[in-house]
């Protein structure tokens, strides 16, 4: 299907034929606070570079100094997280802004922009909100950013686009109309809900849904959405109908796994106080109100007074300030419960902590459009604990299979229940660490990029490759 945007006043030049003969990708990422759908992102870029297809990247908000992105793909920065800051209410000076965190780019620390994040969840938000009004009130009206990004995807040939958030699309779809030939664009919804947040405060939420509403019809194709639950969520809140809407899992890379003893040696340095003779149970994801650690705590915390012995490790950045972190360390000072507390953590203790758990837990107390964390935690081996609300209980299962156990929502009675299963059950665990793997590499990497392929109607590697 061709797209048929029109095209605009000073129209950027239009690739060569030659380079129009195979798919050139590109896709528009979002750096910084959503980190597990760019993390998805990446994981599609680099799969489908490997496969030979020419990527092209364009940040916003961040651009991250070890992007984890193959060498052959090219990278830009859209805009900044300063561009649409309104700061003194002054909604302009956009390229300044923009200079600015450039030069903080390279000034400033790798883990920079997430220790920022944490010390000033208010200036973020109004970063985002920044973010959310540019979408909704038009993005054609920062006509330098538009041209420039035209100018910049003319130059590379792209072909299709695929943004990481829908919110995103506007971008595309406005350089699209200055083009000679507009790329195609796929609209993935992925973390709409964080961002719907800061409309509804902001009083935008019916402008924001319009808006995601006009890029999905302008798409070449339904839109994505993470899981089935997350796709009939999406139809109930933006106001979709069914064939608006087609569920795609992100996908999981395979690795190396780790033996038990590495593992338990990575996590005795890292955490004061690690035990590799007792069982350990981890949460690993964003420490913000809506993943329920405090359930998993109350949950711990039955179990301990029933003499079950354990340790629990909860890890992982935020993205709204310290407060509920806070709020959960004085829960578990309450509750005397010793905690391996840790924010972000390097991809090796990652690791290892899904290797050496027990059990990993993801409580989360809302509707999750996917359960990344429990099949991360699959691949290794380990089973899993998740709600039985959102997208999230799909995750654990596939062909037949299952990699972990299911607890009522918002019940840390029943929580604790199945976490003691899993400790004391050693045939469960058995049966359930042996299908995890199994379970986990129906979600891989090499999957989503061949349902995402074959979803717009291209082959699995371009010709000759």
């Amino acid at each position: 299907m061709l797209c048929t945007r029109g095209r605009g006043v000073g129209a950027a030049p239009a690739p060569c034929e030659e380079k129009m003969t195979k798919p050139i990708f590109g896709f528009v990422l979002f750096g910084g606070p959503l980190t597990g759908a760019t993390v998805s992102q990446v994981r599609l870029v680099n799969e489908l570079a490997s496969r030979g297809f020419p990527v092209h990247v364009w940040w916003t908000m961040d651009h991250p100094k070890r992007s984890r992105l193959r060498a052959e793909v090219k990278q830009y920065w859209l805009f900044s997280c300063l561009r649409y800051w309104n700061v003194g209410n002054v909604d302009s000076h956009h390229e300044f802004k923009d200079l600015v965190a450039h030069a903080a780019r390279w000034l400033f620390p790798e883990n920079y922009w997430v220790d920022f994040c944490e010390r000033r969840p208010t200036t973020l938000d109004e970063m985002i909100r920044g973010f959310i009004r540019r979408v909704c009130e038009g993005v054609e009206k920062d006509e330098v950013l538009v041209k420039r990004f035209a100018r910049q995807m003319s130059e590379a040939g792209v072909t299709h686009v695929l943004p990481t958030l829908a919110a995103l699309c506007p971008w595309v779809l406005a350089a699209g109309s200055l083009m000679e030939r507009p790329p195609k664009c796929l609209v993935t919804f992925q973390g709409y809900e964080v961002y719907a947040n800061y409309a509804r405060s902001d009083g935008r939420e019916s402008a924001l849904y319009r808006r995601l509403r006009d890029v999905v019809k302008q798409s070449n194709w339904p839109a994505v959405a993470l899981s089935r639950d997350y796709r009939l969520r999406v139809m109930d809140e933006v106001g979709l109908s069914g064939p608006d809407v087609e569920s795609i899992s992100p996908g999981v890379p395979s690795t190396q796994k780790l033996s038990i003893e590495e593992a338990r040696r990575i996590l005795a340095a890292h955490f004061k106080g690690f035990r590799a003779e007792v069982p350990l149970v981890s949460f690993l994801g964003r420490r913000d109100a809506e993943k329920g650690i405090d359930l998993l705590l109350y949950a711990v915390s039955m179990l301990r007074r029933k003499g079950m012995k354990m340790q629990l490790a909860v890890c992982g950045p935020t993205l709204h300030g310290g407060t509920y972190v806070e709020a959960c360390r004085h829960i578990a000072e309450h509750l005397r419960q010793p905690v391996l507390w840790s924010d972000y953590v390097a991809t090796e203790v990652r690791e290892a902590l899904f290797r050496a758990s027990r059990v990993v837990v993801y409580p989360s107390i809302y509707r999750e459009a996917f359960g990344m964390v429990a099949v991360e935690a699959m691949r290794h081996g380990t089973p899993v604990v998740v709600p039985d609300y959102g997208g999230i209980t799909e995750a654990i299962e596939a062909e037949g299979r299952m990699g972990g156990l299911v607890f009522r929502s918002w019940d840390s009675g029943h929580l604790a229940e199945q976490i003691a299963r899993l400790l004391e059950d050693d045939a469960l665990w058995r049966r359930l660490s042996e299908a995890g793997p199994h379970v986990a590499a129906c979600y891989s990497v090499g999957r989503m990029a061949d349902r995402l392929l074959a979803h717009m109607g291209l082959p699995p590697k371009p010709h000759g490759a």
